[in-house]
């Protein structure tokens, strides 16, 4: 689709010229003459994704259009506007930036530059807007997801009449337990669209998890007009359920809604979502296929117990990361106040918690010492290995967390909570805890002092009286500058300490600015830093060069205070890119981490059919991530191998128990039916679109690397590197796991056969890495639990 512009100027030629540069490089252009017509235009016909306005214009001028197109547009809409003007001096620009616009650009513009900029301008919306859509959308359902629709409930409950309803589909899981996930998520899909279709202008719906959806109906306050939404929706989710799933459909499936009425119930979201879930679950109690409105007399039965559903929501927890680091009081404290001033010059964050334990009977001193030690053992296993903790108290623990934020800290706190309450040795104990933000000079600075730095950014320029003017400007703006005084020296820092942006002379001696962007995207640590340019004043020719080259922006060197205000107004929205990044990245981690539970119990229940291969799957999947750590891969990498090695022996479910299981000696047949396995497999795993890494672990895994394995007799590096990894790390688990036919092997003949299959059996590289592995366990821990 082409981008929309609209240009509004008094000035026919510019209008004119402006016009035809942006139509000839595909834009679609309006053209308006005045400020009043942008409003009205843009309230008959909406918004175009970007808007040149003259900042100079009889009647209304572009600072105040600007201002009034802003009251007139939704709060959550944002048009980007670039100023045009033939004013040369700085006032206009910085008036200009100051209201908000995304950049300003002079009168007469070079056609090159005019359109490198508005495409800049058009690219920063294009992904802004994607990385909001991303952040709020359900990945399957399309829906608002739970962050998003949860924020938008907490607004309509806040200002708004109308009922908040919560929806769950009864006798779902049995759908997917029948008919597969395909057909459970095709259920969900038509569940999402149908509640999108009974909502009316200003309703608002998403989906909040699994098969749980939440709705909010504005101004409707008639029960009768409720019951009727329900009933229509309940009726056309069973149509369509049962051309989704076919024939007769033996499975209870449909729609319970508990329901409470805002404001007559309050408007406090958490209290309404309460009340509209003890609705839900009479409705679950009763029955199913209904809804009910919260009344009072729904309370007489809590007792501040929670129910199943919430326990395991809160016992689903993210992926492990083991090995803090524990020291002693002494120790720690330099530690501590090393990383504090790490993170205050580096303008990092962390957070400190203190955990206390309180035994609910007497202990004796030894029981009191083991439980201890039982908790220090589970946090130092589960946490990073940046994370610091220390004992500082007979019953407490305190824990530094670095590069943790926020909206974490909650959640990683009560998972290791909870992980405590899962061990034997938690029954006698109660755990409390304490958190905060560590407070670092510069946040106190900033409270006190209102030109204290919040943001941090390197600037090169070998004109040290300039480079003096432009830091002093940027403080103003609660900006702290390092000073470089030429490219070598940015670039010798900038790969272990990478600042938010960095501000490049163009025109420098030695190493100009364009060689120093240069060797900044060659390297994959500085690649992705944002660079913006310095340029003089009619130095358009640099302009251009700078804007292909990729850099965020280049600004002018004429007025210190237009510098800063560009500055600040390229973090604001670096920081909001990097938030939406963010929030996409967390929904995808969730996915993620549903997917490999998915897998994960896919695999117990393949190895369910081997009574002697007990978690066989999920313990060759550790073993080969950690195999592929200590090979150099990436953290994605590692992930990648974990998922192939977990459905390595998938194939398995096509063979016959009676064969795994037994007790002499395999015919011909049988030891060919089961070496049919990795084909088997194979074919399954074909299906799966975008991993083709799980396809060539199972097909693969039982080739040797001397070329006499199986199925296709592949040799050495003709072997994938995955399905390398994964042989080695079968092999090891089948040594030493028991078998119907013989006990785990020892240590040592572990070690003997790993040695003798190097180079015949196994890739060397990966069994010396195994080799190593068994080394740092002398206790023999990494094997099947007796």
């Amino acid at each position: 689709m082409e981008d929309w512009i609209i240009i509004v100027d008094d000035d026919t030629i510019s209008l004119k010229l402006a016009g035809s540069f942006l139509s000839k490089a595909g834009k679609r252009v309006t053209a308006l003459n005045s400020g009043a017509e942008l409003l009205e235009y843009v309230r008959a016909y909406g918004c175009p994704d970007l808007i040149l306005l003259d900042i100079y214009m009889p009647g209304m001028d572009g600072l105040e259009t600007f201002r009034r197109l802003k009251e007139q547009l939704p709060q959550d809409r944002e048009v980007p506007v670039i100023f045009l003007s033939w004013d040369e001096s700085d006032g206009a620009e910085i008036k200009g930036l100051e209201s908000g616009a995304m950049d300003f650009i002079r009168k007469p513009f070079s056609p090159d530059v005019l359109l490198n900029r508005v495409q800049r301008a058009l690219d920063i919306h294009h992904r802004i807007t994607q990385y909001e859509h991303d952040a709020e959308t359900d990945k399957m359902t399309g829906i608002l997801n739970r962050a998003a629709v949860e924020a938008a409930m907490k607004n309509l409950c806040l200002t708004e009449s109308g009922f908040l309803c919560i929806t769950d589909l009864d006798s779902f899981k049995a759908v997917n337990d029948i008919y597969g996930h395909e057909v459970g998520d095709q259920v969900l899909v038509l569940f999402a669209e149908l509640l999108k279709q009974h909502s009316r202008p200003g309703d608002v719906c998403g989906r909040i998890g699994g098969d749980e959806f939440i709705y909010f109906g504005k101004n409707m306050t008639d029960k009768d007009e409720l019951e009727s939404m329900v009933h229509s929706l309940s009726e056309q989710f069973h149509l369509g359920a049962l051309e989704i799933i076919g024939g007769q459909m033996p499975i209870p499936l449909g729609v319970s809604i508990g329901a409470v009425s805002v404001p007559e119930y309050g408007r406090d979201y958490t209290s309404l979502f309460h009340m509209a879930d003890q609705a839900l679950y009479f409705v679950k109690q009763n029955g199913k296929h209904g809804y009910r409105l919260y009344t009072e007399d729904l309370d007489q039965t809590d007792d501040g117990q929670i129910n199943l559903k919430t326990v395991t929501t809160i016992l689903e927890e993210k992926d492990q990361s083991p090995n803090a680091l524990w020291m002693g009081r002494e120790v720690f404290g330099s530690i501590y106040r090393y990383m504090i001033r790490y993170m205050d010059r580096y303008h990092s964050m962390a957070y400190q918690v203190l955990f206390t334990i309180t035994f609910l009977e007497e202990v004796t001193s030894v029981e009191h010492t083991e439980t201890m030690m039982q908790f220090r053992n589970m946090l130092q296993l589960s946490l990073r290995n940046s994370d610091v903790m220390m004992e500082c108290g007979d019953s407490q623990l305190f824990l530094l967390l670095p590069e943790i934020r926020e909206y974490d800290i909650e959640r990683v706190v009560s998972r290791l909570v909870r992980k405590w309450y899962e061990q034997e040795h938690s029954k006698k104990t109660k755990v409390v805890y304490e958190y905060s933000e560590v407070r670092l000079k510069s946040q106190e600075q900033a409270e006190v002092h209102p030109g204290a730095f919040s943001d941090w950014i390197a600037l090169t320029d070998d004109d040290a009286e300039l480079a003096k003017a432009l830091s002093r400007a940027l403080e103003q703006q609660n900006v702290h500058v390092s000073v470089f005084r030429s490219g070598q020296e940015l670039l010798d820092m900038v790969k272990e300490n990478p600042p938010r942006l960095i501000l490049l002379e163009a025109n420098m001696p030695e190493m100009n600015g364009f060689d120093v962007l240069t060797r900044l995207r060659k390297d994959r640590k500085t690649k992705q830093l944002p660079v913006v340019f310095l340029i003089d004043d009619n130095d358009s020719t640099s302009e251009l060069h700078c804007l292909e080259l990729g850099a965020a922006d280049c600004i002018r060197k004429s007025s210190p205070e237009i510098f800063a205000l560009r500055v600040r107004r390229i973090l604001e929205v670096l920081q909001l890119q990097r938030n939406l990044t963010e929030a996409v990245e967390r929904k995808t981690r969730d996915n993620e981490r549903m997917s490999l539970k998915v897998l994960y119990t896919l695999a117990k229940i393949i190895d369910g059919k081997d009574r002697s291969s007990n978690d066989h799957s999920p313990r060759v999947a550790e073993y080969a991530r950690e195999i592929a750590r200590r090979a150099g891969y990436n953290i994605g990498q590692q992930d990648d191998i974990y998922m192939v090695a977990l459905l390595h022996d998938i194939g398995k479910i096509n063979i016959s128990e009676d064969i795994f299981n037994k007790p002499g000696p395999l015919t011909e047949e049988e030891y060919d039916e089961i070496k049919a396995h990795t084909i088997f497999g194979a074919d399954i795993l074909g299906e799966i679109d975008g991993m083709p890494k799980l396809e060539r672990g199972a097909r693969w895994h039982h080739e040797r690397f001397d070329g006499s394995g199986y199925p296709d007799g592949l040799a050495g590096t003709d072997i994938p590197e995955e399905a390398r990894i994964i042989a080695v790390a079968d092999a090891y688990d089948a040594m030493t796991s028991a078998r119907s036919y013989r006990d785990p092997l020892t240590q040592e003949q572990v070690r003997k056969e790993l040695t003798n299959g190097m180079g015949t059996q196994f890739d060397p590289r990966f069994a010396q890495i195994m080799l190593e592995m068994m080394d740092e366990d002398p206790e023999f821990r990494m094997r099947e639990n007796p």
